[in-house]
């Protein structure tokens, strides 16, 4: 079975299951905890995958990662994921939730990419312009990449506005390399 089958099928089966209990944006909000934790922490998976480590552990480790804001369903789930030997999945098991829950709730995922830090005040412009644009709610992560040098990248779900410095010096340069050939 694909990678992108397995999380798609299990994702599914927890949005309908904690929609039912009308909890799925309390684990929408536990899922952004896990991802926040993988991220952090690129040890986890290793550690989640390693047939030394015991189930027990595994799933304390889970547990632990969302802390206070545990839910017993999740917990569950947890549980019934690693005993079923599908651990490895566990990242990409709450993607795909934080998707689908994004999907069925018309929210759209918005990523601010700048070289320098931005104030608050213009944070708060940018998006509020792209709520504008966007039908439903809009979720707004912002992150610092000096090597885009200056200028921004908007990402909105699959689409990119790439209105950095580093984009165009690449497109100047693809140009002058093709009018050389010339």
């Amino acid at each position: 079975m694909s990678e992108g089958v397995i999380p798609g099928r299990y994702a599914m089966a927890l949005y309908k299951y904690v929609s039912e209990k009308g909890l799925s944006s309390k684990l929408y909000t536990i899922a952004k905890e896990v991802e926040r934790a993988y991220a952090a922490t690129p040890e986890l998976r290793k550690t989640l995958i390693n047939p030394v480590v015991s189930v027990s552990d595994k799933i304390s480790i889970m547990n632990a990662i969302v802390g206070n804001n545990t839910d017993k369903h999740y917990q569950t789930f947890v549980k019934f994921v690693i005993e079923n030997k599908r651990e490895e999945y566990l990242r990409e098991i709450f993607l795909k939730y934080s998707q689908l829950y994004r999907k069925k709730n018309n929210i759209s995922l918005v990523e601010v990419i700048t070289a320098v830090e931005l104030d608050k005040k213009t944070l708060e412009k940018i998006t509020s312009l792209i709520s504008q644009k966007v039908t439903g709610e809009v979720e707004a992560i912002y992150k610092l990449d000096p090597s885009i040098i200056g200028g921004f990248i908007i990402k909105i779900d699959s689409q990119q506005l790439d209105s950095s410095i580093d984009r165009e010096l690449k497109n100047m340069r693809l140009k002058l390399v093709n009018s050389s050939k010339v």
